[in-house]
């Protein structure tokens, strides 16, 4: 992506696992029926994938649901969980979630690789499980890990950029507070602001629309015209996983949906869309990533489908004090380590360690939709 260096010295190379969890059947799953997948391992490099067949019954499935859905209303801060119940659960969730889907002998697999990144390739119809929870007894994989999802779809994305053709200059349009209610919103933009204005190893411009500037047609002319990297929107998402086509960014004269972004004539989308709102990166349960390119599942999926190479959001509600700190944390290492993968699992120890104690679910919360071992990948011809 932005960057092609792993680790500090840029030559080690990457050991990438993937994880694919795919349907066998082209329909859309129904309600109640067992959920059968074909689950497989691979190693970069390798000329081996295992693979196993797995099969969620229904009352499986709806314990994950039903979890997923306490945790969120914990976020909203209703009524249910007590906060000395909310590690406990997320540790049983995510220890279901490994053992239903990797199994025995996929935590052999894993534990022989001891990989440096594992990409999780996800069907499109289960973008609505928590996936970053996924735990071996170590503890979340996406806290041992670079951790980046995948999705498979059978909608047909749009091509991105391409960065060999890209100069050297990093360029972020950063859209703050645009409702005028979220002051921590405004300090997360300024410190990207102020970082820049520190100076970096590369050229970094930081472009701001603020507050009642963040109209829907300033947000469409500046993120279209195609000279932007990154996109970072610290704001409101308007969420709802029961109708994902009603999920839309919060602009200052009013929503942009998410239909209206995937049909957005985007010159060359960012590379990272990097979206600080509560439940951005959630989706419906049980369908398409996009349809017949007009339709996206959630604000995750319809700037995916539009080209942009990675999209960060948040599976739930999250905290002011712990996105402006995942944010600040994220974007100092991304552009130390060079790699989005490392910096994003950077940012989400950090918020982990400080603030989930305390049942801030910022840090579990986080999702990378992407590449998160960017960098050289080893092949038969730097093997001989």
């Amino acid at each position: 992506m932005i960057f092609g260096g792993y680790g500090h010295g840029k030559e080690a190379l990457p050991k990438v696992l993937h994880i694919s969890i795919a349907r066998f059947s082209r329909e859309l799953p129904q309600p109640g029926e067992a959920l059968d997948f074909l689950v497989s391992l691979h190693e970069e490099g390798a000329g081996i994938t295992w693979q196993q067949n797995v099969s969620i019954p229904a009352d499986l499935e709806q314990y994950f649901l039903a979890t997923a859905q306490a945790l969120y209303e914990w976020g909203q801060g209703r009524d249910g969980l007590l906060a000395s119940e909310i590690q406990p659960t997320l540790d049983k969730l995510g220890r279901k979630l490994y053992d239903a889907f990797v199994g025995e002998q996929g935590r052999q697999i894993l534990w022989r690789s001891r990989p440096t990144a594992i990409l999780l390739d996800v069907d499109e119809t289960t973008l609505n499980l928590p996936w970053e929870l996924m735990a071996d007894d170590y503890g979340p994989l996406a806290l041992q890990y670079p951790f980046g999802r995948l999705v498979t779809t059978r909608a047909l994305p749009r091509a991105g950029r391409n960065p060999l053709s890209e100069d050297a200059q990093i360029r972020i349009l950063a859209v703050a507070n645009p409702t005028a209610d979220l002051a921590a919103a405004d300090a997360e933009v300024a410190a990207l602001v102020a970082l820049a204005e520190r100076g970096t190893r590369y050229p970094l411009t930081v472009d701001v629309l603020a507050r009642g500037e963040a109209t829907r047609a300033n947000f469409i002319q500046r993120a279209t015209r195609g000279d932007y990297d990154i996109l970072h929107f610290a704001g409101h998402a308007a969420v709802d996983s029961n109708d994902p086509a009603a999920s839309a960014l919060r602009l200052a004269d009013g929503p942009l949906p998410d239909d209206e972004i995937l049909a957005l004539n985007w010159q060359a989308p960012p590379y990272l869309v990097f979206n600080s709102a509560c439940e951005s990166g959630r989706a419906a349960g049980g369908q398409r990533l996009a349809t017949s390119g007009s339709q996206a599942n959630g604000l995750a999926a319809a700037f995916l489908a539009a080209g942009c190479a990675a999209y960060v959001g948040y599976f739930w509600p999250v905290t002011d004090s712990g996105a402006e700190q995942f944010a600040a944390t994220f974007y100092d290492a991304l552009l130390g380590m060079e790699n989005v993968g490392l910096a994003f699992q950077e940012a989400r120890r950090s918020v982990t360690w400080s603030l989930g104690q305390s049942g801030d679910l910022t840090g579990y919360s986080a999702v990378l939709f992407g590449d998160a071992a960017s960098g050289k990948r080893p092949d038969l011809a730097k093997m001989v």
